[in-house]
């Protein structure tokens, strides 16, 4: 990003505590305002930012061009709610700032909030606006709260105060978004700060890591991509029980955790041993009565015992058991 002096000029008046911007408009302002700041300072360490209240019982300037964020953040909170906004003074004596700043080579910006309605004529804003541009100063505007009385007026002031696109209108109405959010998608902050808010690489100062960056995430997901397509074909387009069960598989590396290997092994024991039928288990009895002779000679020295019948009946209750057996099968 440029290297700029920016005064940042906050809407403190009493319209700031109406509610359609979550929590407030001035809560909102606020966490705007942080943004913005730490944009500009981080951008450039040379760049200066400074704050400026709008209301109250005349506009002022509450921390003066800074390059540390701190100072600037803790102005900022400091603010009061009073009075009604005075835009046409708050742009005088904010230009009046910026032409006494001590970096000359710092282009200068003003960023305006407007939440309340503004008391300035169309005329008297296109005259102000005539002025700035005269004097090489860029204005950004956010526009919320009170769009339908002032897009009208800050629509003629910013295509008046606008030189080779260098200021900007954002008019944001209220909803459930987040006024920081919209702002930070906006050329306010976006503008030639890389990927600012998202990658936090700063594109200017060190473009070469941003485009090997830019160059490792584009490979990254190509690569993601041809493994992807590979397994697709592999699976016949959809995905198998095995391969899932072999992909869950090598997805746990055993070296590093002993544990988990042994308990696996130890499960897998387990579901052998369960599916496998234990012949230790069985009683020893059992074998005696599968000798056909041994059963016989028994029943026959048995008085009123007919060995006929119950070697009928034995068979029925084998057969009976088999059946059941088949049914718990299917």
């Amino acid at each position: 990003m440029a290297l700029e002096a920016t005064i940042v000029c906050l809407d403190n008046s009493e319209w700031m505590r109406n509610g359609d911007f979550a929590p407030s408009r001035a809560e909102a302002q606020k966490d705007a305002v942080n943004l913005i700041c730490a944009s500009k300072t981080q951008s450039n360490p040379e760049s200066a930012v400074a704050i400026m209240s709008m209301a109250g019982k005349t506009p002022e300037v509450l921390v003066t061009l800074t390059q540390e964020l701190s100072k600037v953040l803790g102005g900022a909170q400091e603010v009061k709610i009073s009075g009604k906004i005075d835009f046409s003074t708050t742009m005088q004596i904010a230009q009046l700032a910026l032409r006494h700043r001590q970096n000359k080579h710092q282009h200068p910006r003003i960023i305006a909030f407007v939440g309340s309605p503004l008391k300035e004529t169309k005329e008297e804003l296109i005259q102000l606006a005539k002025r700035l541009k005269k004097n090489s100063v860029a204005v950004d505007i956010i526009n919320f709260g009170e769009i339908t009385e002032n897009t009208d007026k800050l629509e003629a002031f910013f295509n008046d105060v606008n030189n080779n696109d260098e200021s900007h209108l954002l008019t944001v109405p209220p909803g459930p978004h987040i006024l920081s959010d919209i702002i930070l998608q906006s050329p306010i902050v976006d503008e030639g700060s890389g990927q600012f808010g998202s990658e936090f690489i700063n594109a200017d100062t060190d473009p070469d890591l941003a485009m090997a960056l830019k160059l490792s995430l584009e490979e990254e997901k190509q690569r993601q991509e041809r493994e992807r397509k590979a397994r697709e074909e592999q699976n016949g387009g959809a995905p198998t029980t095995t391969a899932a069960t072999e992909s869950s598989n090598t997805d746990v590396n055993f070296e590093e955790d002993p544990e988990l290997a042994e308990a696996l092994a130890l499960s897998l024991a387990t579901d052998k041993m369960d599916v496998q039928p234990s012949t230790d288990s069985q009683d020893p009895s059992a074998e005696a009565f599968k000798d056909q002779d041994f059963l016989n000679s028994t029943l026959n020295s048995l008085p009123g015992v007919d060995p006929n019948r119950i070697k009928n009946e034995l068979e029925n209750l084998e057969k009976k058991d088999e059946d059941k057996k088949d049914e718990e099968k299917k």
